[in-house]
């Protein structure tokens, strides 16, 4: 076919006729956004995101909608196609609800992600919560401590009772970490050459170090005083932050290779010309150490000394004598401290001047709290009007004027105003100045000074007047503040930082959110009222004539139980959210279409979907997919215009329609209109990893992402690149994926003692497995020990496991396992050809089949028929099957094989077939068949089909039928060739593994014997009632488990690797995601059993396993990963067998708990 030339954006590129230009964009990597394109659907246009504009062309087109033709010159980046796509994500923003990020999240000066740290210590994710704290806070020791937490400010559980101890959990996670076994560092990127130097080694200096030196920039920190630590160092006293804590938090720093050179005041010890000549960039943080003065008469005394200088002092042991009656002028948080140290340091009286009342009072009010508990006299509403010095310029009294509160001033505060000829007067022997402080700027030659002394630097940038020098914290821009404002200064510009030393020049710009704006108390009125657990601390009499920490810090216990009051106010699909994206990647102001927002009452209840139609932008994806892709139709659009939704189907609760719970609407969803319902302690956004894996429930395969944070499976979502899926997944792929680490997942091994199952360690549970076997060996021969392997095992797993069997003379089998009909007839016991064949047939006789138990072929048939085949649907009565409305022709027939003995009779009589090897056996018992008009035409249009297929599922049909089905396709011919023979799917993701592997018996293998080792398995325990020893191995408490001798931990797919072979002999990668909390794999207990025996397995890991399978398996020596083994099947020693009377349909029950158990809970999957 000929290619069209076309230009896109200066790009030569070519099309085929017929292609869209998104199309031809996305071959040749060319970006256009779009948020309701999905290649498998039709074209639908409803986002208009995707516009480009066309040369010679006036107007704007859509590239998901329009071909292209010959010579096409594209623009997608011009300024009218810019301002198109801000301005439609803007109208989609304005009617779209919610919260992008938590309020916590957006109060916290420094970004700190609070709502996904809360949410992993609810998950008991302790390392994972330090981690994503430790993203934005390199101190949260330090801060979860003294941080005034604006975070709680915001926090809307404070609406419904009080808010979550956000800063308390930070601490808690910080302490957990940071006094453990192995203290988390980050990882620092390759040396890039560049080196900065920091000035100041508070807040600001600290964090931008630690940003810095990740990105591999070589970073020195240069600091006046003896410590790093600034104002939390020498500003806070011990009681509040004991300095082993931030040792602890600086050590981090130096285990980064960042250097620290302390004892060094630049302009004194080293030239501010030196730094910057030395240096590819400077930051500078010196903070704000100059305290202020009240500005009343007397203020020069003696004994007036600044609160910084105070606590500077206390901190460095320097003698200070009080005297018995301190005064400390001030409302804030040092102004607390000062008042509480002196109380510490023994004065008798200690006084705290402020001109407000307490209400007003800018410290905490705990802090207030404890102080007033410590015996600090509060006189509020008076401000210093002099200090009096006695002979010897000392101070010894100071006059208040007598304040009252008038209107309020700039700052929402009631301003004092003095009463007239109204004041007090106090003996004081110190006072201690605690209302603000101020820059010392020398030493810092050439930069731009403010009017107060501070340093100068652009908002945006944080660079000074001077190129390369970089300012933040208290010490510019005459911000004085708090320590987490310091490090979000840091947060928001090392990046810029980093950019200046590659030559490149960005600005700081905050990040675009949709935030909620009218939750008030009543938004949360159903919920249940649950204060703060109560930390231990000190009471007065205990702490206050001593600096030993005050507040204890929450138990893991407490922990744990704080965080679940969390809200979970942010979206959880924030991370995934196209539009939110969009939006910030062409810088929106939807307020430009502020309006009327079409709010939607909803209810729904499905357990593994969340709709919230509040945030759905009817792009339609959700409902074409399911419709469209899925062939299910369980969602539509509702009503007209302004007030369209999309709902379930008749407006009924979504688990009420015919949806099979396959996700495929929440994974095309671009909003989070909708989510997967995580079966998480604590749902939480989080900035998942991802792995590639395959699934592990049925036989086709399906090639998916596993998404996790740390050793947490958070959600699954299906690849779209997948060899057999194309992005799709069923109900159990989708939401089954975390079984194997579900509530009460064993964790410790079991033996049973005086009829109880007890812990014991790993040692005893091996010894008394392998004696018992042993012993029962003895007695009643090797036959009489039996293991038992799991077709949801891998086949290195499997592989172990049947190595340790054959070692010691024991049989091998899985309850999953069916005998093979097709075997009996075709002489393989695989099926000889594969899922994509289907695509291509002109006829498909589908035989006993339950679509629920696969559905990703369903959806390969329902392709097969819109490529032109004619699906016939032959199924027993109580077997009728939803979503198959493709289907040609469906017949019900009773649960015999009559309805297939007339279809060989047809064919029989035709004359097919009769040069095959056992034809007149097969003919005679087929003689006396039925054969009505529907035998007949079946038979017909699948005999004369040039290609045509005969699907089914092995543990569904009985092996008769299995037989006979393969009796068919060889007496038609159709067998042995491409597109033309026989899909057989297999029961679990490694049933043919197994087949591979020597293990095909099933549960007659069970005769004679004594002693049972099962992996994995739940068979009906009828089957296990002749045993004398039993041992288990699995994830959970089975009802197998449950009659066991010993029951050991097993393990999930999650935390393997290795690989499965699918229905169609695919070998397909399983890569590990995860750890689970238990000490040994699945194919380590097995090696372990085998060490008892003295039998060595010498495997290191996977890798040693897959190497012996190479050597002593062709099977695995010559396959290649994601490839068919052996290709189509040409089945030469086919023959055919005698039809046998028996069941068409013979369920066999399923023998992997993890897969019953996700069908448990999935709706309709039980129906």
């Amino acid at each position: 076919m000929n290619k069209y030339r076309l230009n896109i954006d200066g790009k030569e590129v070519y099309g085929l006729p017929g292609q869209t230009i998104l199309e031809v964009c996305k071959e040749n990597d060319i970006f256009i956004p779009t948020l309701c394109y999905d290649e498998r659907t039709e074209i639908y246009g409803a986002c208009g995101l995707c516009m480009v504009e066309m040369e010679g062309n006036p107007k704007l087109w859509k590239a998901c909608a329009t071909e292209i033709a010959p010579n096409m010159i594209i623009h997608t980046n011009t300024k009218r196609v810019l301002e198109s796509r801000k301005t439609n994500l803007e109208l989609l923003l304005s009617n779209h609800k919610g919260d992008c990020r938590p309020p916590c999240m957006q109060a916290c000066p420094a970004g700190t992600d609070c709502q996904g740290y809360v949410g992993l210590i609810a998950n008991g994710q302790f390392e994972e919560a330090i981690k994503l704290i430790r993203d934005n806070i390199p101190l949260p020791g330090a801060i979860g401590r003294v941080c005034p937490h604006p975070c709680e400010t915001a926090c809307r559980r404070g609406l419904v009772d009080e808010p979550i101890a956000i800063a308390n959990l930070k601490r808690f996670a910080a302490d957990t970490d940071e006094f453990g076994e192995d203290p988390f560092v980050p990882d620092c990127e390759p040396d890039t050459g560049k080196n900065v130097a920091v000035i100041g080694g508070g807040p600001y200096g600290i964090s931008m170090a630690y940003f810095l030196r990740q990105l591999g920039h070589d970073v020195t920190i240069y600091e006046a005083m003896p410590k790093l630590g600034g104002m939390l160092r020498y500003g806070i006293p011990e009681y509040r932050l004991p300095k082993e804590t931030l040792d602890e938090e600086i050590a981090v720093l130096e285990k980064m290779g960042v250097t620290m050179v302390t004892n060094t005041k630049i302009g004194e010890d080293i030239s501010f010309d030196v730094i910057r000549r030395d240096y590819d960039a400077v930051c500078v943080g010196i903070g704000a150490w100059v305290s202020t003065g009240v500005r009343c008469k007397g203020e020069d005394a003696e004994g007036v000394i600044g609160g910084i200088d105070f606590l500077r002092k206390v901190v460095r042991n320097e003698t200070i004598d009080l005297g018995k009656n301190v005064a400390i002028v001030g409302g804030g948080n040092t102004a607390m401290d000062a008042c509480r140290t002196a109380v510490r340091l023994g004065a008798d009286k200690v006084y705290n001047i402020y001109r407000r009342t307490k209400d007003e009072m800018p410290a905490d009010m705990l802090e207030i709290e404890e102080a007033e508990e410590e015996g600090v006299i509060f006189l509020n509403l008076t401000n210093p009007l002099e200090i009096i010095s006695d002979e010897n310029g000392h101070c010894r009294q100071m006059v208040l004027q007598v304040m009252e509160l008038g209107e309020p001033d700039a700052s929402g505060r009631r301003a004092p105003i003095p009463v007239e000829g109204k004041t007090e007067t106090i003996d004081v022997d110190t006072v201690i100045l605690a209302i603000g402080q101020r820059v010392n700027a020398a030493g810092i030659e050439g930069a731009e000074l403010t009017r107060k002394g501070g340093l100068v630097y652009d908002k945006d940038t944080y660079m000074t007047a001077i190129p390369g020098v970089f300012a933040g914290g208290d010490c510019g821009n005459d911000k004085i503040s708090i320590a987490v404002e310091a490090i979000g200064d840091a947060k928001k510009s090392y990046l810029i930082v980093d950019a200046y030393l590659r030559g490149e020049e960005i600005k700081y710009e905050p990040n675009y959110y949709v935030t909620k704006k009218d939750v008030t108390a009543a938004t949360f009125e159903d919920r249940e009222r649950m204060c703060r657990p109560t930390m231990e601390q000190l009471n007065a009499e205990e702490r206050k004539d001593n600096f030993t920490e005050v507040v204890f810090g929450y138990d893991e216990e407490q922990a744990v139980e704080e965080a679940h009051r969390c809200l979970e106010c942010g979206c959880k699909d924030y991370f995934e959210c196209k539009l939110i994206s969009y939006a910030n990647m062409y810088g929106v102001d939807p307020e430009r279409f502020a309006g009327d927002i079409n709010e939607v009452d909803f209810h729904d209840e499905h357990p593994f979907i969340l709709r919230d139609p509040n945030k759905c932008i009817l792009c339609g994806l959700c409902v074409r997919a399911c419709d469209e892709v899925m062939g299910v139709g369980a969602l539509g659009l509702v009503k007209r215009g302004f007030d369209t939704v999309v709902m379930p189907a008749l407006e009924q609760p979504l688990t009420e329609t015919g949806c099979i719970s396959c996700g495929q609407c929440v994974s095309v969803c671009p909003t989070g209109a909708l989510q997967e319902n995580l079966s998480l302690e604590k749902s939480v956004p989080l900035d998942t990893d991802v792995t590639d894996t395959t699934c592990a429930y049925c036989s086709v395969g399906c090639s998916m992402h596993l998404e996790t944070y740390g050793d947490m499976l958070v959600k699954a979502m299906p690849d779209r690149e997948g060899a057999v899926n194309k992005g799709l997944l069923c109900g159990r792929g989708k939401f089954g994926f975390d079984c194997a680490v579900m509530e009460d997942k064993i964790l410790d091994p079991m033996a049973r003692k005086d009829g109880q199952l007890t812990e014991v360690d790993y040692h005893e549970a091996f010894v008394l497995t392998t004696k018992k076997a042993e012993a029962l060996a003895a007695k009643y021969g090797k036959d009489a020990v039996a293991v038992a392997i799991s077709d949801r095992y891998t086949n290195e797993e499997a592989f172990v496991i049947k190595s340790f069997a054959d070692a010691i003379g024991a049989k091998t089998l899985c309850f999953n396992n069916r005998e093979n009909g097709l075997k009996n007839v075709l002489g393989v016991d695989a099926s000889p050809n594969t899922i994509d064949e289907l695509l291509s047939a002109e006829v498909i006789l589908c035989a006993g089949f339950v679509a629920k138990e696969n559905q990703v072929i369903r959806l390969k048939l329902k392709q097969a028929a819109k490529n032109g085949a004619k699906v016939i649907l032959v199924n027993p009565e109580g077997y009728e099957q939803d979503h198959m409305s493709f289907v040609y022709k469906t017949v019900t027939t009773d649960n015999t094989l009559g309805f297939f003995k007339g279809v060989a009779k047809v064919l029989a009589d035709m004359g097919k077939g009769a040069d095959k090897e056992g034809f007149d056996a097969f003919k005679a018992s087929v003689e006396g068949a039925a054969v009505c008009d529907e035998v007949k035409e079946v038979a017909e249009l699948y005999a004369n089909a040039k290609r045509a297929m005969i699907v089914f599922q092995q543990n569904v049909v009985s092996v008769e039928a299995a037989e006979l089905l393969s009796d068919i396709a060889v007496v038609s011919g159709h067998i042995g060739k491409a597109r033309d023979g026989i899909l057989m799917l297999k029961a679990k993701n490694n049933s043919q593994g197994l087949v591979d592997l020597g293990v095909t018996a099933g549960a007659e293998a069970l005769e004679g014997v004594k002693a049972l080792l099962v992996f994995g398995e739940d068979p009906d325990t009828e089957l296990l009632k002749n045993l004398v020893f039993l041992m288990v191995c699995d994830t959970h408490m089975t009802e197998t488990a449950k009659l066991a001798d010993v029951v050991i931990p097993g393990t999930g797919f999650a935390s393997t690797y290795g690989t499965f072979t699918n229905t169609e002999r695919r070998l397909q990668p399983v890569e590990q995601a995860i750890e689970e909390d238990v000490v040994f794999s699945n194919w380590e207990v097995a090696a372990e059993l085998a060490h008892v025996y003295e039998i060595e397995m010498p495997y290191d890991d996977v890798e040693d396993i897959s190497d012996d399978m190479n050597d002593k398996l062709p099977v695995y020596r010559y396959a290649e990963m994601g490839q068919i083994s052996g290709g189509v099947l040409d089945c030469k020693d086919a023959k055919l067998v005698a039809v046998k009377d028996a069941a068409f349909v013979a369920p066999l029950h399923c023998t992997d708990h993890l897969m019953n158990m996700i069908d448990a809970r999935l709706p309709h999957q039980n129906d």
